[in-house]
């Protein structure tokens, strides 16, 4: 049970329903793959990775969240994907390979005119060509017709550089990008990170750029799978095989609110260490059943709750992404929220906000834009029916109220 880290092999758990989907969209489309932080997403992308093969595409999972230039992003590419490591794949596994493009001959493919030829195809307005460009149009058409899937994780997070840094840049190489997706029936790619791609997009005019591609985005655990996942490494991950009663179950889930498998077994696994302490120190018969018992799980969420690193780089995105002046009203507008278990409408937050913004439009502006940020990225509901928001996460909720004055 990884608690942390991707799980891969035998720790990864369900999300059966969201592999089928996957593939199938593949397809016929490349894919816009949202997830908020924590819910697996770059586990399911090791998977695809490893799956790959027997559909016939060479799949490569690439963290691009350190890339911040055009070139560094062209430069992994080239070197992630070698002409010879695609004449080996394309011979060991031929018959997997002609196996897609019996499938891709199947998917109806409208080309627009000017993009049916390939090429960079980006007007630069009379201005030199930047050093890239040549590396990128000689990668486009070596890898354009081949069975690859391209998996790039946290890329909002290098496209939020890239804009940052060189706007220019960062349009051109969404531009390279659209094109080779709309050239080519034969490559796939999945772009994929904890911070909204779209709602970055269009924060920056950029909204018709990724329009290709097929949004999926990625939920937490439906509550069967959840139970399952507790039922499933309470047996196996501990030294000693551990029972949890159907009704402890559910008060775990209870506590955990928004089902990610993160908290999921960060929980599970602070709840074995709590009733392995309490049966040392309360002793049983040798051959009485390991019981997980409520009390154990309550223990395990308080030593959750004082675990400081479980949580800071959520306070630490927002520091970061945020002007000074919004990152005081966000983390304020997160207090209030942290306070209330139900979570408050949106006419109580304004309220509670008045104090920092007074003028009550630009109160509703800053507490609009903020909360489709924040909704993106994992840490509040979207309004309910009755404009009511809260806390996805009941941990990271309870770690915040007792964090922020």
């Amino acid at each position: 049970m990884k608690l942390g880290n991707p799980a891969t092999g035998e720790d990864f758990f369900g999300r059966t329903q969201e592999l089928v989907d996957l593939w199938r969209y593949l397809e016929s489309d490349h894919i816009r793959f949202p997830g908020v932080r924590r819910l697996g997403k770059t586990s399911i992308l090791r998977r695809l990775e490893g799956d790959a093969p027997e559909h016939g595409l060479l799949a490569k999972w690439l963290d691009v969240s350190n890339i911040n230039t055009a070139k560094g992003f062209v430069l992994l590419l080239d070197c992630e994907f070698p002409e010879h490591s695609i004449r080996r794949f394309l011979s060991d596994r031929s018959q997997q390979v002609g196996n897609w493009f019996k499938i891709i001959r199947k998917v109806e493919v409208n080309l627009p005119d000017e993009v049916g030829g390939g090429g960079f195809g980006i007007e630069l307005g009379g201005e030199a060509a930047p050093e890239w460009q040549t590396a990128a149009n000689t990668l486009h058409s070596r890898l354009r017709d081949q069975p690859l899937l391209i998996l790039l994780d946290e890329f909002p997070l290098m496209l939020e550089k890239l804009i940052q840094q060189n706007r220019q840049e960062a349009e051109q190489i969404l531009a390279w990008l659209r094109i080779w997706r709309q050239s080519s029936g034969i490559c796939r790619f999945v772009f994929t990170g904890s911070i909204g791609l779209q709602s970055l997009l269009e924060r920056h005019g950029l909204g018709e750029t990724m329009n290709d591609c097929f949004p999926y985005p990625l939920g937490p655990y439906k509550l069967a799978e959840a139970r399952g996942l507790w039922r499933h490494f309470a047996l196996i991950a501990d030294e000693v095989p551990w029972q949890v009663a159907e009704p402890v179950i559910a008060y775990a889930l209870s506590r955990v609110g928004w089902l990610s498998p993160y908290f999921l077994c960060l929980l599970l696994d602070e709840s074995m260490r709590a009733a392995r302490e309490r049966r040392q120190e309360y002793p049983v018969d040798a051959t009485s059943e390991a019981r997980i018992e409520i009390e154990d799980v309550n223990d395990a969420y308080e030593k959750l709750l004082a675990e400081r690193s479980r949580f800071h780089h959520w306070e630490k995105r927002l520091k970061d992404a945020l002007t000074p002046g919004d990152q005081d009203f966000c983390l304020s507008l997160l207090t209030h929220l942290s306070r209330c278990a139900e979570g408050l409408t949106l006419d109580e937050l304004s309220n509670r906000l008045a104090r920092r913004e007074p003028d009550p439009d630009r109160c509703a502006k800053r507490l609009q834009e903020l909360l489709v940020r924040l909704t993106d990225e994992g840490y509040t509901s979207t309004p309910d029916i009755n404009r009511r928001v809260q806390f996805l996460s009941f941990p990271l909720r309870d770690w915040w109220n007792r964090n922020h004055v």
